[in-house]
């Protein structure tokens, strides 16, 4: 099989070249003072270590510091990273050719034993609340053939091997196995990145230096700090006074202020759609539930969110329409699946979301709740834009079908936790299709947990369906694109079909920075990427 860099990719050095030597021009030209960046950001990352907890907040923390194999433009297409070819041997034998001459920051060279150790690591991280291993399922040996090369071997065909590594980091095997703590004290937190860690604290700036030997275009900005600002306003603020060049996250009330004439002079918004979807998700395999009550108050000996009926009701009584209109401003889209759309999986099949009160107190009613019950609908309230605001406005009308809601919102360092313990009845989560497809969605969070198999690795609300299951299974095994795309398609169709969770939108996400110094291309998967914040020209 063909090497799949992508087509029209202009060799490895023809391609870093010019871009280095202008990037080096543009640094050279700038006072010491204008090469220094603060960005403002919404969260913060958990931990330096890049194979603990996958989440967001850290994955695009981590980028900065570390590289991958392959890694992905602001479309999420996949472009040469770590290894400058790769290719399919065949049907279980994928081999990876290595950059020459990439250092970590620490000098040593890159080889592919760092690739095979990387790996090893990967499943044996201690504590892990969500494990990077369901970007390895499916590799049955990672071979060295020699410092440049590296061959995996997998236990059966694995279409998108490519794309699963893109989302590991590598990481040094010279001082062998280092603990969590390790990553997060700085000593082990040694990456080939374009930038190198300075310092970071929970709580405080991580702050980074460039790494001038970068084997990309080196990175314009000598020191960045990212600035945790939770508070949206307190974030805006830090940009309007000039405290920060740049910010994630903006809330949606501030940019039209930010847009206007005045502001416009000062001030850039950058903004396009992202790969996050925001869901609900009822807990369907535990009985009874607590926080669970009938109308009167009573505990409930049955789980309702068992019946198809109850389900579908909390579908139709969601006016995702109202929420993207007059709560996000019209800067989100209504959402019908776990995927936006034109992803590879989202099925055109799959009818828009209906908004239908009076039919959801129908089902309620035939379902055995003629005047509802009572639950918990917990939600984080510091991960998105108008996170906690999107569950007041669901959980208002689910009030207005008969079930009456208590809302539970936590910041994320409390909330992800929990939610991976199954602690609640109902929640609202976003999910991110960063590979630009839906597999990752249907394998972590909707198979059937398999931990040997390192399926259903998220799958925090009990779904278990055998049949889609199954079809999960095929399209992980099917090379084909075309088949593929059906059996994946047929997999997210089954899922709606039955209400095992609630789409409500797809996000836009926005940006903003001072017009004077900053410029930037917005990217689906939300990251802020230091090295994609350009000097303005």
């Amino acid at each position: 099989m063909a090497t799949t860099v992508p087509p029209g990719r202009l060799p490895a050095m023809s391609r870093f070249v010019p871009a280095a030597l202008a990037a080096f021009v543009l640094a050279a030209a700038l006072p010491a003072a204008a090469q220094e960046l603060t960005i403002g950001m919404q969260g913060e990352p958990g931990t330096l270590d890049p194979q603990f907890n996958l989440l967001g907040t850290n994955t695009s923390a981590l980028r900065n510091i570390y590289d991958t194999l392959l890694s992905r433009d602001s479309s999420l297409q996949l472009r040469p990273s770590l290894a400058e070819s790769w290719k399919a041997i065949d049907e279980t034998t994928w081999e990876f050719r290595l950059r020459e001459g990439v250092r970590f920051h620490d000098g040593s060279p890159l080889t592919a034993e760092d690739v095979r150790f990387t790996i090893a690591r990967v499943p044996n991280v201690q504590g892990n609340p969500n494990s990077y291993a369901t970007y390895i399922q499916g590799i049955r040996e990672v071979q060295v053939v020699d410092a440049r090369t590296v061959r995996f071997l997998t236990e059966g065909p694995v279409p998108l091997l490519p794309v699963n590594l893109s989302n590991i980091f590598i990481i040094s095997s010279a001082k062998g196995l280092r603990s969590t703590s390790e990553f997060n004290n700085g000593s082990a937190a040694i990456g080939t990145g374009p930038y190198r860690l300075a310092s970071w604290q929970p709580g405080q700036p991580l702050v980074l230096e460039r790494n001038g030997g970068y084997f990309d275009p080196p990175p314009a900005w000598s020191r960045v700090s990212f600035r945790p600002i939770p508070s949206d306003g307190a974030r805006v603020g830090a940009l309007l006074s000039g405290d920060v060049d740049f910010i994630n996250a903006v809330p949606l009330q501030d940019v039209a202020r930010l847009e206007k004439s005045e502001g416009a002079r000062r001030f850039r918004v950058f903004s396009g759609p992202s790969a996050y979807v925001y869901m609900l998700f009822p807990e369907l395999g535990k009985e009874p539930l607590a926080g669970m009550r009938d109308a009167q108050g009573q505990p409930l000996a049955r789980n309702p969110w068992k019946d198809a009926r109850v389900r579908e009701a909390m579908s139709l009584a969601i006016n995702r329409q109202a929420i993207v209109e007059r709560l996000m401003e019209g800067r989100a889209r209504v959402a019908n699946q776990a995927v936006p759309e034109g992803y590879f999986g989202h099925s055109t099949r799959i009818a828009p979301a209906r908004f239908d009160a009076e039919r959801a107190r129908t089902l309620l009613r035939e379902a055995g709740y003629p005047n509802g019950f009572q639950t918990t609908l917990s939600c984080p309230n510091d991960r998105f834009v108008n996170d906690s605001k999107i569950c007041e406005a669901a959980a208002q009308q689910l009030q207005r079908v008969g079930i009456r809601v208590e809302l539970n919102a936590l910041p994320r360092a409390t909330f992800f936790p929990a939610r991976a313990r199954r602690e609640w009845p109902l929640h609202a989560a976003g999910w991110g299709s960063l590979t630009g497809e839906s597999s990752y969605f249907l394998t972590s969070q909707i198979h059937t947990p398999d931990r040997a198999q390192g399926l259903g690795a998220i799958n925090y609300s009990g779904i278990g369906d055998p049949a889609i299951d199954t079809l999960i299974q095929r399209a992980r095994r099917t090379l084909d694109e075309a088949e593929r795309r059906a059996l994946l398609e047929e997999a997210m169709e089954k899922t709606i079909a039955q209400n095992l969770l609630v789409p409500i939108l797809t996000f836009e996400s926005v940006w903003a920075g001072r017009a004077d110094r900053v410029t930037f291309t917005p990217r689906g998967d939300e990251e802020t990427l230091a090295i994609e914040v350009r000097p303005a020209r």
